[in-house]
């Protein structure tokens, strides 16, 4: 399993993508996929605009919801600044296929085993690094 880690920031300093941005660079899979939203361990879940206050609702009760419905809220989302999304493929529910973590606004974590989702990854972000552990 391989955890990649991504820093992009744009000119200000500041995280230059976002939740959405992420599941674009995952697409076909990201949107047949179905995510589980929850709070991660050691920190509530937090997002802002008004995608970001459904998400937050969501992780709550750690709601699973399609691809289709995260990436709308995510648009509807300024920035995730803490969370955790679990995501399973309709072919093998019960094995996961991709975590994303929100860390802090600082970067994201990507956790998967499945090698096109890395090289997506790899692809479509500049700063991405392997994350040690």
């Amino acid at each position: 399993m391989a955890r990649l880690t991504i820093h992009d920031l744009d000119d200000r300093g500041i995280l230059a993508f976002d939740m959405r941005d992420l599941l674009r660079a995952l697409v076909p899979p990201s949107l047949e996929a179905r995510w589980t939203i929850t709070t991660p361990d050691d920190e509530p879940f937090e997002a802002t605009g008004a995608g970001g206050f459904r998400l937050e609702e969501l992780a709550e009760v750690s709601s699973q919801i399609t691809g289709d419905e995260l990436l709308a809220i995510a648009d509807d989302t300024v920035q995730v600044i803490w969370g955790d999304f679990v995501a399973v493929l309709p072919d093998d529910p019960h094995r996961e296929w991709l975590t994303i973590r929100a860390i802090d606004s600082s970067f994201f974590e990507v956790e998967t085993s499945d090698e096109r989702s890395i090289a997506a990854v790899r692809s479509r972000f500049r700063d991405v690094r392997v994350a040690e552990g």
